[in-house]
């Protein structure tokens, strides 16, 4: 195809967008590695129905959907001795598996949390609906009315997860959310600057763009939006400072004392929550604001992040 009356960014995200409808459509999950399965989720989902029947009838289910619905906003300092020195107290909110359709009221809840705040740059790490498949406009009024509350100096940026499509794109940006695919955006404030690289989501959709992305960005303070952990160690390679990232719900339904029992994460797993550090770059994996398969929690915490950058003194 020809391609060659768009510009180079156009061109870029027209490929992205035909590549990715292919794999969407197909149902062909591609991860690092070479890994490539079609992924039938029947078998999985049989079992989680089966689950939810059980423990609806019993009284853990009203306290593990009480967990969900008891959202957190969670305050993070992290220091790094390479941050420009006006980006100094730099705040980023940070949201991931938001889940919109998984039950009513995120959003609200969501957005009292965060209407009072003012921050320097909201961030999305993907996964705004429930379902892999199928509409995705059920979630664009929820996804508006937390946009509505949120008050930032650099805009919103976003990445898609695994539950994405990438027709959500387009209504996403009509919003005011900028989404990043496999692309790095420069923040810049009195001659100093910040490199913020999106990634499209290496758990079903990887492709090698997503790692060209992160070899082509330059040197200075560089972090990187993921929607697994599981490039952590691409991104160190590529010097980058700070990885944020989610998928994982901290496990959603943990023993107790934090302990998964499925994470859907094989490379990174030890990665799966909190605050992390891989040689010097860290990182934060977010709990997530909503859940999936089922509408309940124990042992984690629904959560929105404010992390806090600082200078290493």
């Amino acid at each position: 195809m020809d391609f060659s009356f768009l510009n180079k960014k156009e061109s870029s995200r027209l490929i992205w967008s035909i590549t990715r409808s292919i794999l969407e459509s197909d149902n062909y999950k591609h991860r690092k590695y070479g890994e490539k399965t079609r992924k039938n989720w029947s078998n999985f989902k049989l079992l989680i129905t089966i689950f939810e029947w059980c423990i609806k009838r019993t009284r853990f289910y009203h306290i593990g959907h009480e967990n969900a619905k008891n959202t957190v906003l969670n305050r993070i300092d992290l220091c790094f001795k390479n941050l420009p020195d006006i980006f100094n107290g730099y705040t980023i909110l940070h949201f991931t598996d938001l889940h919109l359709d998984a039950f009513d009221d995120i959003s609200k809840r969501a957005g009292k949390l965060v209407k009072d705040l003012e921050v320097d740059l909201c961030v999305m790490t993907g996964d705004y609906r429930e379902n892999i498949m199928g509409s995705f406009n059920e979630v664009l009024d929820p996804l508006l009315e937390i946009v509505s509350q949120i008050t930032t100096r650099d805009g919103i940026l976003a990445i898609l997860g695994n539950h994405d499509t990438y027709q959500m794109v387009s209504p996403m940006e009509k919003i005011g959310i900028r989404v990043l695919v496999n692309e790095t955006v420069e923040i810049c404030r009195d001659g100093q600057k910040i490199c913020i690289t999106g990634l499209d989501d290496p758990y079903y959709y990887y492709t090698d763009r997503a790692i060209r992305a992160m070899e082509e960005t330059g040197d200075g303070f560089k972090l990187v939006l993921a929607h697994t952990p599981s490039l952590y160690d691409v991104a160190d390679k590529n010097q980058y400072d700070l990885y944020l990232t989610g998928h994982t719900h901290a496990g959603q339904i943990c023993l107790p004392g934090g302990i998964p029992i499925i994470l859907h994460l094989k490379h990174g797993r030890k990665y799966y929550r909190g605050v992390w550090q891989y040689n010097d770059m860290k990182g934060v994996t977010g709990q997530g604001l909503g859940t999936v398969g089922i509408p309940v929690r124990f042992n984690t915490q629904s959560e929105i992040i404010l992390i806090r950058l600082l200078q290493e003194r």
